[in-house]
């Protein structure tokens, strides 16, 4: 089943309040329940007087972050609560920003929203009978990429077709030597980046089921030589030791929570993403090959558009 049954909210509201990672400023924002359900999931994001959905056709950028934004309202970096939602089995809720225009970037990961989360859960009652999920509408493709593990992973031509789907069909997005590709069934996340010396080649396998215990707690993380450039365009402002993973010319400048924290955090960020498609999927095998945000949402819109259809 690629769309999670059954559904949760939130007892009460939880809030969180930090620095935001781009903007440098105090940032506060709180997760409100939602009591009346007449879809499988609805995230939604509320700033003053604007209510949007936390969906792929509202994002209005994704250089370092993903940003939602309707109209002159813009919600900077929603992608670590995003993915905390997800794998704590949120489908219905309101994220309101209301002191900044970040969501607070915390410790750099999303496990402190993911606790958070955790101990406000409630399950939701069932979907009326009329109420219909949406209808399978995917052709199934070219098999996933090959040789990932060797660190020269061999990328399918990119393709995403309409038509009879299930099991097995992929849906899948590619730019240059980046790739997105999500089969339906399965239990794996398998991922691979490539940045200069020090860091170089990351490759990994991580089981979904394990993504709270494996990919959660993985910050975000940065170069100390990108440090001045970025603060000059306006970004990183609230970047510091506490909440990002630094690494220096020799390695990591400070201690990583895993030896692949890189790799694991850029997983974490294509699921966060991936929940704009409008619907929280499990059982699905994702293939990452130097994923960023922006090909993270066009996959995220290639499933609601071609997966997801509306009557």
């Amino acid at each position: 089943m690629a769309i999670a049954e059954g559904g949760a909210t939130l007892r009460e509201t939880v809030f969180f309040e930090g620095v935001g990672l781009h903007t440098g400023q105090l940032c506060r924002v709180a997760v409100h329940p939602v009591s009346e359900v007449s879809t499988p999931c609805a995230i939604t994001i509320r700033k003053g007087n604007s209510v949007f959905p936390a969906r792929w056709d509202y994002v209005v950028d994704t250089t370092r972050a993903t940003v939602l934004g309707d109209g002159g309202v813009r919600v900077s970096t929603v992608e670590h609560l995003m993915a905390a939602l997800w794998m704590t089995g949120v489908t219905h809720g309101v994220i309101e920003l209301l002191q900044g225009e970040e969501i607070p970037i915390l410790d750099g990961s999303a496990q402190p929203f993911v606790e958070a989360l955790r101990a406000a859960l409630t399950p939701l009652p069932p979907l009326p009978t009329s109420a219909e999920e949406p209808r399978a509408a995917l052709t199934p493709l070219p098999p996933l990429p090959t040789g990932w593990e060797r660190g020269n992973p061999q990328l399918p031509s990119p393709a995403c077709g309409r038509g009879a789907g299930g099991e097995g069909a992929l849906v899948q997005a590619r730019h240059a030597d980046r790739y997105l590709g999500l089969s339906f069934g399965g239990d794996a996340l398998f991922g691979y980046i490539d940045f200069p010396a020090p860091l170089g080649v990351q490759a990994g396998a991580f089981a979904l089921s394990d993504a709270l215990q494996q990919i959660a707690p993985a910050r975000t993380f940065g170069f100390l030589r990108e440090v001045e450039a970025l603060r000059q365009q306006g970004l990183a402002l609230g970047g510091a030791l506490e909440n990002a993973l630094v690494i220096d010319e020799t390695g990591y400048h400070n201690p990583a929570r895993f030896e692949d924290e890189p790799l694991r955090h850029k997983l974490l960020d294509v699921l966060g993403d991936l929940y704009l498609c409008g619907v929280r999927l499990t059982g699905f095998t994702l293939v990452a090959v130097k994923p960023g945000h922006a090909l993270n949402v066009q996959l995220a819109r290639q499933i609601a558009q071609a997966w997801f259809t509306e009557d």
